[in-house]
């Protein structure tokens, strides 16, 4: 650990002086027996802090907190533990019991009105974050661009797709970074992967009408003729194989994956909704609605979206829209819709309709009772198709030429946002007399692609004062580790070994005891959805998340995602595989913020330990970020800066 004299000097004058104000029980002489007060080992509790303090800095929260009971056990009445244990347990995820710390700490310390802040900062943040895992609906809008097909794939405009164009659309659909079209009449799947550049490929295939993806590299392809063909990306070589393993023999309109032994189609001219197991294909359940020989119409299913355990299907004839159990088939909800031609499931568990109008509309099915669709937006003429992509919703006209691209957009204050500032430097400059302070932020959001490219405006206070400050975007450069979890040992993950888990708690007991053991916090978490979670602990993970800036996949093994966990995921801009075996998972590719602050040249900080903590306050639109670090110059590295050029 680094050299700390100096500041163990200041320790004893600004750190326990906290005892004042504690009660020392000692009985008066005229008591039956003397009540002596706990031993107090004040060196060896102020080094437990100190290294706890090391550990704060390397975000190794749980070591951290190691520490900081050693040192409470060895003197009860270093009540500044507890502040320091609020700061640890909200970046956790464990609001409650950070709050608890922070209220234990004012009740020696209630003039320190900058810890009191902090608390009621913490309160808002936590209701916020309950508010957007459990409320129906979020305050978000959709604002959509309309662009070209050039523009929308970043293809040159003498690109041959220019000319060609595509002849007529199926179904489009998209798994993470990846994009696909169907071009029905031409004979083609159109693929394009986001973050692997702009462009688009062409794969050749009969009579596409949807692909239903099993990962961001592979999925099913469903033909015209009922054929089901598994096709593979190669996105780097631009490249794809197309295989064929069997057929439904029924006239497909769409199709999607509940698990990765079960799929819905729906089957437009059968009149039904039917269910395939995986791989064999064989119909093990059809739907339609019960009364569907007495309505005037026939039952048409033009479309099927599904969510965790939910299926949602459109019944173009009957103006209807249903929402299923998976499983039971049970009719979980049901309303009208003028002319639906495609349904999509968005972020926060909202379902839209596409109008063959223009019209979009979008509604909360579960438990909204007879409440409208909500009309969202209007003027998407000749609209044929939707999908949600990672960074939001796309539309494409029944021509592919025309194309509406939106992100999810923060309507009003409310929004919740996660800063963590860690890695703290300080940059020496001796040949210009300065020191810099460079932290480096993991940031998230319930708006997650809102904030990805966007520069904060930013205020820092320090020692009781506002400071200059310098954010600049930057890609992360060393995301953590990739942590795969199941209630079973498994072979199936290509990636790495798994980790055994069969709740939540689980999981965030093996993070920890990595994190003890000096493992960097996984910046990319894939879930095997037969684990359980809810309640308090879904709701500890989803913070931990946040706060840290991770990705939560699932993987659909013989199990749909629970509500909620799918709910969590898509808030991360998580995966989902629909696959037997793991072959390849997406690295997390993020920003961070980098901050700059020039340091004055006293830097001695006395007082509580909220004096020295640097608070930062960072907006973007109306989203806010707020976190709080203690710093002590005294211990935190130096590094000396390359001489400028003159």
């Amino acid at each position: 650990m680094r050299i700390r004299k100096l500041f163990c000097g200041l320790i004893g004058v600004v750190m326990f002086l906290s005892v004042l104000g504690a009660p020392i029980i000692v009985a008066s002489r005229a008591g039956a027996a003397d009540v002596s007060p706990p031993l107090v080992d004040r060196e060896a509790s102020e080094e437990a802090f100190l290294t706890a303090y090391d550990f704060f800095l390397e975000n190794r929260l749980w070591n951290c907190l190691d520490h900081l009971d050693d040192a409470i056990g060895r003197n009860t009445y270093f009540v500044d533990v507890y502040y320091m244990r609020s700061l640890v347990m909200r970046r956790i995820g464990r609001y409650a019991d950070a709050i608890a710390a922070m209220a234990s700490y004012l009740e020696v310390r209630q003039d320190d009105y900058r810890a009191r802040i902090i608390m009621d900062e913490m309160e808002r943040e936590y209701e916020l974050l309950r508010r957007t895992q459990y409320s129906e609906q979020l305050q978000s809008a959709l604002f959509f661009e309309r662009l070209s097909t050039n523009s929308f794939f970043g293809i040159p405009l003498y690109d041959k797709v220019s000319f060609t164009g595509m002849k007529g659309l199926g179904k489009i659909s998209s798994s993470g970074g990846t994009f696909f079209v169907c071009d029905t009449m031409g004979d083609a799947v159109w693929v394009s992967n986001r973050s692997s550049g702009p462009g688009i490929t062409r794969v050749e295939a009969a009579d596409p009408v949807v692909v239903a993806p099993t990962s961001p590299s592979e999925g099913f392809l469903f033909q015209k003729s009922g054929d089901v063909s598994r096709i593979k990306l190669n996105m780097k070589a631009g490249s794809a194989s197309i295989e064929n393993i069997g057929s439904l023999k029924i006239n497909i309109a769409d199709a999607a994956m509940i698990d990765s032994t079960l799929l819905v189609a729906a089957d437009r001219t059968g009149q039904a909704l039917r269910f395939y197991s995986i791989p064999s294909l064989d119909e093990v359940a059809e739907w339609q609605p019960a009364d569907s020989r007495n309505r005037p119409k026939l039952f048409e299913p033009v479309a099927a979206a599904v969510r965790g355990p939910y299926t949602a299907v459109a019944d173009r004839g009957n103006a209807m829209v249903y929402v299923l159990d998976s499983y039971t088939l049970a009719i979980l909800d049901s309303f009208e819709a003028e002319l639906p031609r495609d349904v999509e499931w968005g972020a926060q568990g909202e379902l839209y309709i596409v109008s063959e109008t223009g019209s979009l509309y979008r509604r909360y099915p579960l438990g909204s009772g007879n409440i409208e669709p909500e009309v969202v937006a209007k003027g998407f003429t000749n609209s044929w198709s939707m999908t949600w992509t990672n960074v939001g919703p796309v539309i494409s006209d029944i021509t592919a030429r025309t194309w509406w691209s939106s992100r999810l957009s923060p309507l009003a204050s409310g929004a919740f946002g996660a800063l963590t500032l860690r890695s703290p430097l300080i940059e020496e400059r001796r040949d210009e007399r300065i020191e810099n302070l460079i932290f480096r932020g993991e940031i998230s959001s319930v708006f997650q692609s809102f904030i990805q490219d966007k520069t904060p405006d930013t205020q820092v206070v320090w020692r009781g004062d506002t400071r200059p400050s310098k954010v600049t975007l930057a890609k992360a450069p060393d995301a953590g580790p990739i942590f795969y979890y199941s209630p079973k040992p498994s072979e199936n993950f290509a990636n790495g070994g798994v980790r055994l888990a069969g709740s939540l708690s689980d999981v965030m007991a093996d993070i920890a005891s990595a994190s003890r053991s000096g493992e960097k916090m996984p910046s990319v978490i894939v879930l095997d959805t037969r684990i359980s979670g809810e309640g308090a602990e879904a709701e500890a993970f989803f913070a931990f998340l946040l706060q840290q800036g991770a990705r939560l996949d699932l993987w659909a093994l013989k199990r749909p995602a629970a509500p909620l966990l799918a709910r969590i995921s898509q808030t991360t801009l998580g995966n989902a595989y629909y696959t037997q075996t793991l072959d390849e998972i997406a690295k997390s590719e993020k920003s961070e913020w980098v901050m700059t602050l020039p340091l004055p040249p006293d830097t001695a900080t006395y007082g509580y330990p909220s004096d020295a903590t640097l608070s930062v306050f960072a907006t973007v639109d109306v989203i806010q970020f707020t976190d709080w670090m203690p710093v002590w110059p005294s211990v935190i590295t130096r590094e000396r800066a390359p001489r400028a050029n003159n």
